[in-house]
């Protein structure tokens, strides 16, 4: 049975490493959401690459892009922070990879966590600030 894993921050460094890897062993995981904040482009091939159930797009132009960028799949396209929050505390997904940068990080694992979703961290952020409730 494939792992259902949530990329937040697919769109940086280490999100495109992550779907590199995914790729290569991708009977073991189903991206089920990913999210960005402004590079709509990239965004929209991973979707078509990946074909997960929901992005955000935290920047709500780019969101409006990757819309019309996707028009015609069924993927649905979310924007803001609360959109995060929400994808974050999914209790369906087995995995949250946070790669987000810097402080804005910490809340989606909180609420992973809460939600007692296991998490795999880029984000030392989450860990200096929040590191006693993780």
């Amino acid at each position: 049975m494939k792992k259902k894993i949530s990329i937040l921050g697919s769109t940086g460094s280490v999100g495109v490493n992550t779907l590199n890897v995914i790729n290569n062993i991708s009977k073991e995981f189903d991206v089920v959401y990913l999210t960005g904040n402004t590079n709509s482009d990239l965004m929209i091939k991973q979707c078509l690459e990946f074909n997960p159930k929901s992005i955000v797009m935290i920047n709500e132009e780019a969101s409006e892009i990757v819309k019309k960028g996707l028009s015609g799949h069924n993927i649905n396209v979310l924007s803001g922070r609360e959109s995060l929050l929400n994808i974050s505390r999914d209790k369906e997904i087995d995995l949250v990879l946070n790669a987000l940068v810097g402080s804005p990080g910490m809340e989606p694992t909180l609420e992973a966590v809460k939600a007692g979703v296991d998490v795999a961290l880029s984000n030392k952020e989450s860990l200096v600030v929040a590191g006693d409730l993780i």
